[in-house]
């Protein structure tokens, strides 16, 4: 609770100020002394300031046992958000849903309200001081004394088993209802809605009371919170149903989010009432010929905001003026204020020291959460995987100079020097496509000018530190402020695609190893024979009777295999010598187990948000999901005892090629001097992909729609990254970057949902786990995988593949261009209310995608041209150009909902009535097809964009 709401509640003056009794003709009130900011809208509409505590609402009625004389209270209606309503059945709540209300009961409602009796910051600590002390203050009837003395009375049928006797003499309920309490919050407060249908009363009435501080009540609530409103509604016996209608519409009232800052916030009866007209204000009337009231309306996915429902009313509130004026409405750029050129040198680097250094400690601590070791072990085997499969394509590449040791130990060293000094330790560092394109075409030059790889390579490592450097030196990292979404989706998605498109590559190139016989029918011809020179004992024929894998069942050079008889010295001669050995049942098993583990970690992801098991349960399983997947998988392939190709991870310690290079690389002795400055060309180039990849990384992980707390240190990490890559480079390992997929699949496991979710309402998305420990651990057990290879060894690859797979289409769906594809297949009256179609023609949309998947697909394509790939880094730097040629396609208006305005151009105008006057305007960027995008969006819509109203 905000300083300001301790201000005007906790620490006003006096016991029980605030106590009106109101009539039509009199009004009477006692005024505080404290000052309250709130702002004033147009006409009577207040908006205060405040973060009002959530409030638990229960609705009671006073039933009387036919048995014996004994009046009791009966729990009838709950609220957190929706209502719950107690249904006939024992024990049994109706599913939450939206309170509808009568229209009488609101009217009736507020003229209880403006003669009623409203008694506001009560300081009694239990029910008797305000049933008998308060009033006596108040100076009320007799008749009013009995109301309030009802509320003294058990709230819960009588039963010797559940009635217990307090301090004061009264009977409480012994349990409360502790799995409710979970889904309220830990500050929440509770509100009382008591109905009291007598048979001495001609008149209905009212009394609303709000304690000065929380008072925990014995026996009033079914969760045990202290108590902060008390509303008793009196009438005749035959008005029950009535003011049972009113005390659904007091209790919808007080859960509403705005009207509650009235309730807390409210000096005197004037503003309860203020209360009263802002609700009537924002509510709205079903025809009741177009509705059935006993129909119950589901929760929805999407609700008003309280920052949109205050933006509405000031731009409805807006005083009109003759004549229709006309609005310019300036639109702002994206561009992180953080990244701002400068030309002090380091100034960059310094302030992102400065803004790290408050949050290092907590970097730590903030790690201790069961998910956090999920997304370590997680990130540990997806990492260690993909470091391992790009190892021996490297040692393809490079001729074994750097495999898959050097790839792990390269995986190690940078990941812990990241995750410990970064300014953004969020990101994953690991190899990348391009990166072993280079690679290559480095090693296949030096080849071709015999001039020593690793050493050559080590140069190229030395200059693009010194140019990394000047572009920490000179504050050059602004430049990623011209990166807009639209560059964002496309690198994003390429990575994404590759992802997806490799790992459907990797599974059916098994079928190359392990073939599939599609003629089954026709008989096969085993017949081979070994012949040798020297012919004579040596010769062994070979046939289907004696024939063996050698590649794969073999674990020993076998004279009766072609591969041994070969090595012997002999060749092959017969008609079956060419004839493959088939292996369907694991080529089609590796498909089952690709196919299962990408279901299996779909299927428990979405689970989260299922509405089988308890939320716990719910919630472990989907952060567990790959982990489970893999278990799984791995378990049921162990049990088949199939030969499916495994994860193989070095056992030892040493370089590949330990005869030809050693942990450390001479600076000079084995090449000339003058390939020192020839290796500045190839580092230019380098120097483009690796700033490009970083930052391109950084700045998708850094959106606001993540809503991360700490600052982003873009500074810092080209830095740092600049030091892993010497490093590297004198111990002849592969460069490792920021990995787009591996970052959002760290930064998507530790997204954090609200725990305490009121029932009927889906999970918030509330922001990330911002720490370094996941990172950090992760990095350790790389270096360490050499030490349990035992166990590594019996995941298949196809699991893995799986797991690919998986975060490709994880990481896909998660992307604006996703969402605006498959608008081209929707109908219009299906498609989905996203914001930018509130804005943009949908042509124009279209055509905004058309240019975003041919830049897409440009890139795929020329990445793939062997020829030309090494332009690739410059490629990525084009699309930001095709963005600054968008500009004169598509109206900044259409640029700001569709993607983001680039910093520095010409200031355009939206034109619109005066209405819109310092009206704050929603871009909504739907990040996520789940629920959880509605809150992230959110985030970007109140965070970023800002329309600055101006005549």
């Amino acid at each position: 609770m905000s300083h300001l709401y301790a201000e005007s509640i906790n620490d006003m003056p006096g016991q029980h100020d605030g106590i009106t009794r109101r009539h039509s003709d009199t009004d009477t009130m006692v005024q505080h002394h404290h000052h309250l900011e709130k702002t004033e809208a147009f006409g009577e509409s207040v908006t205060f300031n405040v973060d009002v505590p959530q409030v638990f609402c229960q609705l009671d009625v006073l039933c009387r046992s036919d048995e014996t004389d004994y009046a009791y209270w009966k729990e009838k209606a709950r609220w957190i958000r929706f209502e719950e309503i107690a249904e006939n059945a024992l024990g049994r709540w109706s599913k939450p849903h939206v309170a509808t209300l009568m229209q009488t009961a609101l009217l009736n409602l507020k003229k209880l309200l403006q003669n009623g009796v409203i008694i506001l910051n009560v300081s009694a600590n239990d029910l008797l001081a305000i049933s008998h002390d308060e009033i006596d203050k108040s100076e009320l009837g007799p008749i009013d004394r009995g109301i309030a003395a009802a509320a003294t009375l058990t709230v819960t049928p009588p039963d010797q088993e559940t009635i217990a006797t307090d301090t004061t003499g009264q009977q409480v309920s012994k349990e409360y209802n502790v799995k409710l309490q979970r889904k309220i919050g830990s500050n929440s407060e509770g509100a009382s809605i008591l109905i009291c249908p007598v048979d001495f009363i001609e008149n209905e009435t009212i009394v609303f009371v709000r304690l000065q501080k929380p008072v925990e009540l014995p026996g009033m609530l079914e969760v045990k919170i202290s108590s902060r409103f008390i509303v008793l509604l009196i009438g005749p016996e035959e008005n029950e149903k009535p003011l049972l209608q009113m005390g659904r519409t007091m209790a919808t009232i007080l859960t509403d989010d705005i009207c509650r800052e009235f309730a807390y916030i409210s000096k005197n009866s004037d503003e309860i009432m203020k209360m009263m007209d802002r609700f009537m204000q924002d509510t709205y009337v079903i025809p009741p010929s177009e509705w059935d009231p006993s129909i119950r309306i589901e929760p929805p996915h999407k609700y008003t905001s309280k920052e949109e429902r205050q933006a509405k009313e000031r731009q409805s509130k807006a005083p009109q003026e003759t004549g229709e004026k006309i609005e310019e409405i300036e639109l702002t750029s994206h561009a992180d204020l953080t990244l701002a050129p400068s030309k002090r040198p380091f100034y960059g680097l310094i302030r992102d020291i400065r803004n790290k250094l408050p949050y290092y400690i907590s970097d730590f601590t903030d790690c201790a959460s069961l998910q956090c070791l999920a997304a370590t072990l997680y990130l540990f085997i997806v990492c260690l995987c993909s470091v391992v499969a790009f190892g021996g394509i490297l040692g393809t590449a490079t001729e074994n100079y750097m495999a898959t040791m050097e790839c792990i130990l390269a995986a190690a060293i940078s990941g812990i020097i990241f995750a410990l000094f970064s300014g953004q330790p969020l990101n994953i560092m690991s190899a990348t496509g391009p990166m072993l394109i280079l690679e290559h075409i480095i090693e296949h030059l030096c080849k071709d000018y015999r001039i020593n790889y690793l050493e050559f390579r080590l140069w190229i490592g030395v200059w693009i530190f010194i140019l990394l450097l000047i572009f920490v030196i000179f504050n050059l990292s602004f430049l990623v402020r011209y990166i807009t979404r639209f560059t964002e989706d496309c690198f994003a998605s390429l990575v994404a695609l590759i992802f997806i498109v490799d790992a459907i590559r990797a599974i059916l190139k098994i079928r190359k190893q392990y073939p599939v016989n599609y003629r089954p029918n026709i008989l096969l011809d085993y017949s081979c024979s070994c012949i040798f020179t020297d012919i004579g004992e040596n010769e062994t024929t070979i046939n289907d009777a004696n024939v063996v894998d050698y590649l794969f069942h073999g674990t020993n050079l076998n004279k009766t295999s072609q591969t041994a008889c070969t090595i012997a010295g002999g060749f092959v001669v017969g008609s079956g010598c060419s004839t493959p050995v088939y292996h369907a049942d694991i080529f089609f098993f590796s498909v089952l187990l690709f196919i299962f583990t990408f279901l299996i970690c779909m299927v428990l992801k979405e689970f989260r948000n299922s509405s089988f098991l308890p939320a716990n349960i719910r919630t472990i399983l989907s952060d567990f999901a790959v982990l489970i997947a893999i278990v799984i998988m791995s378990v049921w392939d162990g049990y088949l005892l199939l030969n499916t190709p495994k994860l193989y991870v070095p056992t030892e310690f040493k370089p590949t090629r330990p005869h030809d290079r050693g942990w450390f690389i001479p600076f000079y002795g084995k090449n000339e001097l003058w390939t020192i400055p020839l290796a500045i060309i190839p580092a230019l180039i380098a120097t483009i992909l690796i700033f490009m990849d970083q930052q391109i990384t950084a700045v998708i992980i850094n959106r606001k729609e993540f809503k991360l707390k700490k600052s982003p240190g873009y500074h810092l990490d080209l830095f740092v990254l600049s030091l892993t890559i010497l490093i590297q480079s004198i111990l002849g390992l592969p460069w490792f970057v920021a990995a787009t997929v591996l970052a959002l699949t760290h930064v998507n496991s530790l997204k954090l949902m609200s725990v305490n979710t009121a029932p009927g309402e889906k999970p918030k998305f509330e922001g990330i786990i911002e720490q370094r420990v996941s990172a950090l651990l992760m990095s350790i057990l790389t270096g360490l995988s050499v030490l349990f290879t035992q166990v590594l060894n019996h995941i298949p690859m196809p699991v893995l593949y799986g797991v690919f797979m998986f975060m490709g289409v994880s990481a896909l769906r998660n992307m604006q261009i996703y969402d605006r594809v498959l608008l081209f297949f929707m109908p219009q009256k299906y498609q989905p209310d996203y914001p930018y179609l509130r804005h943009v023609r949908i042509s124009r949309v279209h055509l905004f995608t058309v240019v975003q998947i041919v830049s897409l697909v440009g890139l795929y394509v020329l990445k793939n041209i062997k020829s030309i790939a090494i332009t690739f880094p410059l490629l990525i730097v084009g699309t930001c150009f095709v963005r600054k040629l968008m500009d004169k396609v598509f109206t900044q208006e259409e640029l700001y909902w569709l993607d983001d305005i680039l910093p520095g151009s010409k200031e355009s105008k939206i034109r619109g009535n005066s209405m819109a006057r310092n009206v704050r305007i929603s871009k909504v960027v739907w990040e996520d097809s789940n629920e959880e995008s509605t809150e992230v969006s959110n985030a970007r819509n109140f965070e970023k964009n800002n329309l600055h109203m101006k005549r």
